[in-house]
């Protein structure tokens, strides 16, 4: 047995409620792998302009602040676990509905808002579970289990959705994937549930969001919203275009995140013994010249080369900074952090995808300032402070 294999093996049998969060996020992310890199494919091939399209995400975060602080009360109510369970049955309504977008403006306004749920329901109870149970010493160990499961799942689920489509069409993905979500939150229930008690009100979240000790964290956040809805909507949509198949595209992206498991087990050794702002740091500095190298990129093979190269920087970066903000979360009351950090993530979104649906509707190299952004937005990662 390896060193690596071991340490896996030991950490999923120490805890049982960890041995749970293993086997749910697994599950689930696989299941929501299979499709959420093809919606904003599938909806281009639908014939949607792409400033539709990130006008469907900007109502997804538009809804999401709407709601969340009434979510967040629902979710102190019924538990953390509860919640997710509840999530289900939005996403499976979301996906079925997205089969039928095309005839009726209404599904395509109410399709967000249902999107915008289920993230509330989920992200709060997935966040708080964790949190709860995670050992502040072995965060970075956690995290990077956590990280290779879910990079295991997403790697492979790219291909086989990409088959799914192929043989059977968006129909049969969205229907496997709803089968395999209800599954993923089965390992969730085998021990109790956990109820947190939350104090927060909309003057408080804007009062947090816009003080001047909180602002560095803020832009933290911010920054990784930016970086991570451009990965989320337009690099898709810029790899269908460039490749022309979701064959390829599922190909490309499977191949690419299989890179970075290994960089998942070290960098997650390194955040438990090493400071976690220079780590940071230094994550920052490759994840923004994987940014500049999209703009590079002109066939199947350099797709493969720089979306490798980016991935794993993306670990390198994002490992540490996660396991800093769950180390804030754990002292400062980590309900109402989690629900403001969340808040924050969509209040960016719905500040920038205007201007990115702007850039796309003037058509002047949208998708190179686009990637720019992008990479300015991970220098923003570091502020992140306690």
């Amino acid at each position: 047995m390896s060193p690596y294999t071991h340490y896996l093996v030991h950490d999923f049998f120490k805890k049982k409620e960890f041995n749970e969060i293993y086997i749910s996020v697994f599950i689930m992310t696989f299941a929501e792998s299979l499709i959420e890199i093809f919606i904003p494919i599938y909806l281009f091939q639908l014939g949607y302009s792409i400033p539709i399209i990130i006008f469907f995400y900007f109502l997804v975060s538009l809804f999401f602040i709407i709601f969340s602080l009434y979510g967040a009360n629902i979710v102190s109510k019924i538990g953390v676990k509860h919640s997710i369970l509840i999530s289900i049955p939005f996403l499976a309504v979301y996906y079925i509905a997205l089969n039928y977008i095309i005839f009726s403006n209404f599904i395509f306004f109410a399709l967000p808002a249902l999107l915008a749920i289920r993230m509330i329901f989920y992200n709060f109870g997935f966040h708080l579970n964790y949190i709860k149970h995670s050992d502040k010493e072995k965060r970075g160990k956690e995290l990077s289990t956590i990280g290779i499961l879910t990079t295991l799942s997403t790697a492979t689920a790219p291909i086989l959705a990409s088959i799914i489509i192929i043989k059977f069409g968006f129909d049969m993905l969205f229907l496997v994937g709803i089968i395999l979500l209800i599954i993923g939150t089965i390992p969730l229930f085998l021990t109790k549930d956990t109820y947190e008690r939350i104090n927060i009100n909309t003057k408080k979240t804007i009062s947090y969001i816009f003080d001047k000790k909180s602002l560095p964290r803020a832009m933290s956040f911010t920054g990784y919203a930016i970086e991570s809805i451009i990965d989320r909507i337009i690099w898709p949509i810029f790899l269908i275009i460039l490749l022309l198949t979701v064959e390829k595209v599922g190909t490309v992206v499977s191949f690419s995140l299989l890179s970075s498991i290994l960089v998942f087990y070290l960098i997650g050794k390194l955040t438990d013994r090493q400071n976690k702002t220079k780590l940071i740091k230094i994550g920052t500095f490759f994840c923004f010249f994987g940014w500049i190298g999209r703009l590079l990129v002109y066939n199947q093979f350099t797709v493969l080369l720089v979306d490798s190269y980016k991935n794993v920087s993306s670990k390198i970066l994002q490992l540490p900074w996660s396991a800093k903000s769950y180390d804030i979360a754990a002292k400062e009351g980590y309900f109402s952090f989690i629900v403001t950090r969340e808040i924050i993530f969509n209040l960016s979104r719905v500040i920038i995808l205007p201007i990115i649906m702007i850039i796309f509707y003037i058509d002047f190299f949208p998708f190179i300032i686009t990637f720019i952004i992008a990479a300015i937005s991970t220098l923003l990662y570091p502020l992140l402070s306690e």
